[in-house]
């Protein structure tokens, strides 16, 4: 039934500091990532692979006497901007994703471990500006699910659709231009799925010269259902399984 009268509501600002439950035993340190324990779902100093939550406002130590799973909260930056030690980056890295191994290392390997953000500015060597993109605020392809609806077009794919699921529909012959290698660091992948009938080909293309299983391009993906799974080398990409009617 639609309001018929003011109420209150409890506001938050967005992309500012947020409180979150903290699991047993732990002692958060300010400055810390912070990810969240997928099996009890509460904050903890971010460990490999975890989702990542934010960047510990001030330090939270559940470690004292009576401690108990959830009995604190940590407070979080969201959408912060950091600039942290982040080994090998360089122009050619601006925009592309950072990835968190522990609560204090930020890294451009994207296997095995949390998402963290972007690279906005390279401030010297081996030393970015990151702007920190927790779950909750991620935007567009990042938003949601691992599975992505592509367009029924041709397309240049983004850092946005690594480690993705790519499905099209495609009622034509359409080609997509695959992510440099150098923004796709080793071990990264992503999958495309023909997910319609049309009897026209889904064309793989590297990025300018580089290539797929040493051709520049490929065009198995014809048939409806159709996979194909790819994973960069760091220098090229590779088909790491395909079903292929």
């Amino acid at each position: 039934m639609a309001l018929s009268a003011n109420r209150n509501l409890e506001f938050y600002a967005s992309a500012e500091l947020i409180d979150v439950p903290v699991v047993d035993n732990v002692k958060i340190y300010k400055g810390a990532f912070v990810g969240q324990d997928a099996s009890t779902g509460y904050a903890r100093p971010l460990q490999a692979g975890d989702t990542f939550l934010g960047v510990a406002y001030q330090q939270a130590d559940n470690t004292i006497d009576g401690h108990t799973a959830g009995g604190i909260t940590v407070r979080l930056h969201q959408n912060i901007d950091i600039v942290h030690t982040l080994t090998g980056v360089g122009q050619t890295h601006v925009g592309m994703p950072v990835f968190a191994s522990a609560d204090n290392t930020l890294t451009l390997t994207a296997a095995s471990n949390s998402r963290v953000g972007r690279v906005l500015v390279v401030e010297g060597t081996n030393s970015a500006r990151v702007r920190c993109q927790p779950v909750g605020a991620l935007n567009g392809l990042l938003e949601g699910t691992q599975a992505v609806t592509l367009a029924d077009a041709s397309a240049t794919l983004t850092s946005d659709h690594l480690n993705r699921t790519l499905l099209i529909g495609n009622t034509a012959a359409r080609t997509l231009t695959l992510p440099a290698v150098a923004g796709a660091p080793a071990g990264t992948w992503l999958r495309v799925i023909k997910t319609s009938a049309a009897a026209f080909a889904v064309t793989l293309d590297g990025a300018s010269s580089e290539t797929i299983n040493g051709s520049t391009t490929y065009a198995g993906i014809d048939a409806q259902y159709d996979t194909a799974l790819l994973v960069s080398t760091g220098s090229e990409w590779i088909i790491a399984s395909r079903d292929i009617a």
